[in-house]
């Protein structure tokens, strides 16, 4: 009951979430849900009370500026697909023995595999968007030669890593084949983040969001937690969704940003575009003035404006 409960309030979350009047509001019912649901999580018989890991979440939350929430996010993010590795690495290794007597054994191998190809992409993914918007990296985009060769050999071994997994029933060739999809996932999650400009990056945790909700949702298959897969759902589908949208906006295809390379270098060769018009200055008098009688006002934090 509890954790239907916190996945109701997970769905009202996204619900208030959609507009500012009920954004606070919104925000208190996924903090509910998420605590209500760490608490249901732990085992009443055991001698050792039950502990929860707001207070560290809080605290980094703190410590971070409104202008570094993206990069905060993309942290984040490479905690669950790193969870989400584990977890399934993990569950394999839980459930092995008993898949020969397991009707549904197949299928928890499947979930197992992907959950942890989709892990070690939004892990390694993650990770490199966060060092782009943190200036730890170059936000230009990487332009490996035959990149896209490249990721399409990733892909594709990574697909026919699946074919030994299923057949050969030895723990040795299973164990094997998750590391090797691991080792994979990682390096094709560099390679397709590295070659997308900073400028892009929004987009790019966007669908990192997503990628980690669908790793939530393979979790969920393998704990038997409906609460894991009711929210992996929601933030799959949320992050695909609000992915398009910003590529709408952009006017791009979400294929163009994940593939295209755009970013902070020029992508053309023909004469820069010249700023005409004229522009007008206001004193901090005058701008009083001007917010006392505007009906909206549109704050825009992190903007540096050049003079």
């Amino acid at each position: 009951m509890v954790y239907l409960g916190s996945g109701l309030c997970c769905v009202g979350a996204l619900a208030g979430l959609s507009t500012q009047s009920t954004a606070r509001l919104g925000n208190a019912l996924g903090m509910m849900g998420m605590l209500a649901s760490q608490f249901a999580s732990k085992d009443p018989f055991l001698p050792s009370p039950p502990t929860v890991s707001p207070p560290p979440g809080l605290t980094i939350a703190k410590r971070i500026q409104i202008t570094d929430l993206p990069q905060l996010v993309a942290a984040f993010h490479s905690l669950v697909g790193l969870a989400a590795v584990l977890t399934c690495v993990a569950e394999y290794m839980v459930e092995y023995p008993h898949f020969a007597t397991d009707p549904a054994a197949n299928l928890t191998k499947i979930v197992a595999y992907l959950g942890t190809y989709i892990g070690g992409v939004t892990f390694s993914g993650s990770l490199v968007a966060y060092g782009k918007l943190q200036g730890i990296l170059n936000s230009a985009p990487l332009m490996l030669p035959g990149r896209h060769v490249l990721n399409a050999s990733l892909m594709a071994a990574s697909v026919g890593g699946i074919i030994p997994y299923m057949l050969d029933p030895s723990y040795t060739t299973g164990m094997t084949c998750l590391g090797g999809v691991s080792a994979l996932s990682a390096i094709m999650g560099v390679t397709l983040t590295a070659a997308i400009g900073g400028a892009d990056m929004p987009v790019v945790i966007t669908v990192l969001n997503s990628y980690s909700g669908w790793a939530l949702c393979a979790e969920g298959f393998l704990l038997n937690n409906n609460l894991l897969t009711i929210v992996g759902a929601l933030i799959g589908s949320s992050g695909a969704i609000l992915s398009y949208i910003m590529c709408v906006a952009m006017n791009r295809s979400l294929a163009n940003v994940i593939l295209g390379g755009y970013g902070t270098s020029s992508t053309g060769t023909g004469k820069p575009m010249e700023i005409t018009g004229t522009h007008t200055e206001v004193n901090v008098d005058q701008t009083v003035e001007m917010i006392k009688e505007a009906q909206n006002i549109i704050i825009t934090p992190g903007n540096d404006i050049t003079r």
